[in-house]
């Protein structure tokens, strides 16, 4: 095939482009069905297996194993809030003494007793409330230091080795990990602390009074407790099992409607834009609505004018029609009424549907919560509000229902009632925990669900790439600056994948096959040998596998077929089109990814810099923003406040300041002028930075070596550019038809 202008090229990519999104939008759309059921099956399946039992304990245990696993600290805290509880339980007792001492005083008429009882009970409930505060100010210390130790062990797990990557294009088990390493793991902690807190204090409170029940009624007294508490534990747990799942699923839905607004706040603008035509499109439709044509029982035709007078095309039949009119009416208003409900209904922008369907979703299994909870917490206080019946039977018991029958005295009546109150109370605590627990158990679900799959993605090989270093024999080998072609099964061999790395000479791809994350073949058998200073642009349909094989070269995709030879990490930059700006100073968006812990620029290197591109102005600005009383910090968030082609410049300069070997640039440059595009070119190549662009400008050309062209039919194409006074490009090119492996040879350009 031969092409005799530039332009013809793009008409080839937009034509290949077009129809290839035709093509392909009904498998498309087969595939995300399909994929749309997998994860709700998965997600259901996961709540099915969310349940109160022993295969959640033992992950509560691995998690517990992970927040002592620099033990002094915890346990400090622990010893601590174990003494507090000690004392606080100790000083109660002294409360019920007091108390029976009052009464006495009271029925004997001792002034002395009483005034001596009132001023030892502010000492004892001073001190038990002080004891209290304490308990709470550990309780809040442990949950700080939980929180700490949890939150930097799951970062530190994820930011592995790009783990979060691999977790969010590869793995959907894990939804919303935002949320889980955010604010799960502080309600986990919270609720974890305070459930400690009861579990200690509690037991102490038993074993003290059951001693002292004993002592001062009998045996049956603490036998009594105990069968009713037990009686509680179980009904509750009965009703507790499924509130797991119940809360699970809350949890996922809270998150998956956060996420909602939150991307409705990153995208805000262009939602906004996109909408304003609708309004124009909803404008129209009503007045089409006020126009409207009709057809009265008789098939005659009738026209409605906007003042809403009716004109009739046969005059013959006016009498005739007239006498049908109220009907065509009735006709006419019943069609607005459903034009003006449809007009409604798209009044609500898609975001709103959407947000709308979501919370929906979210207010649902949020009744269900509801009602769930309100059958726990009629079962618990149920038990706790029937406790002092319990204490009063109690102690009736020696003087109704034995032998002795011996009226108490009221010293003895204050006395044993607190005795069997405070057993009572102690287990109270458990029942009272039981809604905490049911709580802490969908966190326990989520938080370790995060760790499995984090370990698991790790320990996955099939997402990993052998990554080595030639020896100085292999450092010579390369491919010839051309197609590789041979007949060899197409089948996915992944034991042969395998990148390797050289000191920064070139960028080889061996035989390379590569595939989309959820299975789709790009391209196989792509050999091509990127040399230090010859720039490679590639070009092709949007959707094509571009970006793809840019991620293919930095390692972040694997490939299932073939090998790379590449320089290391510090020699290669990547540029996306989307730049990615993080909260900070100017400063330290050129110096990312390191920090101004590691390195520093000077003020004229960074006005040098910014002038080169011709955005200098930035640096004013920030200088007016640090003297602004508003934003005096280090998190400036330039994403909101900067274009998108001075985000582009920004990284570009990024690029610039770290001066790689090779840069990949994904559509780096689409939003700058071409004026300032040519600069970038030019900088980068008196750098010495060999450049591997994808785009769609024809203007792009002219600054590479090389054109890698896709198309629509999963067929690749290596051409050489062959510039000549920068007005037209020669190209050589070899066609590799990847259904008949024929090679064939044209001038594209004349």
């Amino acid at each position: 095939m031969k092409k005799n202008n530039v332009n013809n090229i793009t008409e080839t990519l937009n034509s290949s482009s077009s129809s290839s999104s035709s093509s392909g939008s009904s498998s498309d759309e087969e595939v995300k069905s399909k994929l749309n059921f997998n994860q709700t099956d998965e997600m259901l399946k996961k709540i099915k297996e969310n349940k109160f039992d022993w295969a959640l304990f033992k992950r509560f245990i691995k998690i517990v194993i992970i927040l002592y696993e620099k033990p002094v600290i915890p346990l400090l805290l622990f010893l601590l809030l174990f003494g507090s509880g000690v004392s606080q339980t100790y000083i109660s007792k002294f409360t019920g003494i007091l108390l029976s001492n009052i009464y006495g005083s009271l029925t004997s008429g001792d002034k002395f007793l009483f005034v001596s009882s009132l001023i030892k009970g502010c000492f004892a409930i001073g001190g038990s409330a002080l004891f209290d505060a304490i308990i709470k100010f550990i309780v809040s210390i442990m949950a700080w230091n939980w929180r700490k130790t949890l939150c930097l062990y799951i970062q530190n797990v994820y930011f592995k080795k790009s783990l979060f990557y691999k977790i969010l294009a590869f793995d959907d088990r894990i939804d919303n990990p935002d949320q889980r390493i955010t604010s799960d793991i502080d309600n986990f902690t919270t609720l974890l602390s305070s459930i400690v807190s009861q579990c200690i204090t509690g037991p102490m409170v038993v074993v003290y009074y059951t001693y002292l029940c004993y002592t001062t009624i009998d045996w049956y007294a603490p036998l009594i407790v105990y069968g009713y508490f037990f009686l509680g534990y179980f009904i509750n747990k009965l009703v507790m099992s499924p509130m797991v799942s119940i809360n699970y699923l809350q949890d996922k839905l809270e998150g998956d409607f956060r996420y909602l607004h939150q991307r409705i706040r990153n995208f805000s603008e262009s939602i906004a834009l996109y909408n304003l035509s609708k309004e124009k499109q909803q404008k129209k439709s009503t007045t089409s609505v006020d126009n409207l044509d009709y057809y009265d029982d008789d098939h005659h035709y009738h026209h409605h004018h906007d003042d809403g007078e009716e004109s009739d095309e046969y005059t013959d039949k006016t009498k005739i029609i007239n006498r049908k009119n109220k009907n065509s009416k009735n006709k006419r208003s019943a069609l607005l009424k459903r034009s003006n409900k449809n007009i409604k209904n798209e009044e609500l922008l898609v975001e709103e549907e959407q947000a709308k369907q979501q919370f929906e979703a979210l207010l649902k299994n949020k009744k269900r919560v509801i009602f769930w909870q309100f059958g726990l917490n009629t079962t618990s206080d149920m038990f706790t509000f029937f406790s002092p019946l319990i204490n009063y039977f109690i102690i009736s018991i020696p003087v109704f229902f034995l032998s002795s029958k011996a009226a108490l005295e009221p010293a003895q009546v204050t006395v044993q009632s607190y005795n069997c109150i405070m057993l009572a109370s102690g287990f109270s605590q458990y029942i009272n925990v039981s809604q905490s627990i049911s709580d802490l158990s969908g966190y326990i679900s989520r938080i370790s669900t995060m760790i499995e799959v984090c370990k698991k993605v790790m320990g996955d090989t099939s997402l990993d790439i052998e990554i080595t270093k030639l020896n100085e024999k292999d450092k010579t080998k390369s491919l010839p600056n051309s197609l590789i072609i041979n007949n060899r099964d197409t089948s996915i061999n992944t034991d042969f994948r395998h990148i390797s790395l050289n000191e920064g000479e070139s960028i080889t791809l061996d035989d390379v096959t590569y595939f989309t994350p959820k299975g789709t073949q790009l391209y196989e058998k792509i050999s091509i040998c990127i040399k230090k200073g010859n720039n490679l642009l590639i070009m092709g349909p949007s959707g094509s596998g571009k970006s793809s094989l840019i991620r293919i070269i930095n390692g972040l995709w694997p490939f299932f077929k073939g090998s790379i030879n590449r320089p290391e990490n510090e020699d290669m930059f990547f540029l996306p089109q989307q730049p990615y700006l993080i909260f900070g100073t100017l400063e330290e968006q050129i110096l990312y990814p390191f920090s101004k812990k590691q390195k520093r620029i000077p003020k004229s290197i960074m006005r040098e810099l910014f002038q080169r591109f011709d955005i200098d102005y930035l640096l004013d600005r920030e200088r007016f923003i640090k003297k602004s009383a508003q934003v005096n910090d280090l998190t400036h968030n330039w994403l909101n406040q900067l274009s998108p082609g001075e985000q582009q410049l920004i990284a570009i300069i990024r690029l610039i300041y770290h001066k790689p070997k090779f840069a990949l640039m994904d559509e780096s440059t689409s939003s700058i002028p071409q004026s300032l595009e040519e600069r970038v070119y030019s900088v980068a190549k008196e750098l010495g930075i060999t450049i591997i662009s994808v785009g769609h400008r024809i203007s792009l050309l002219k600054y590479h070596s090389t054109l890698l062209r896709f198309d629509k039919d999963k067929n690749w194409y290596l051409e050489d550019i062959i510039n000549q006074n920068n007005q037209s490009n020669n190209i050589n090119t070899i066609n590799i038809d990847n259904n008949t492996n024929k090679i064939a040879e044209d001038s594209v350009f004349d």
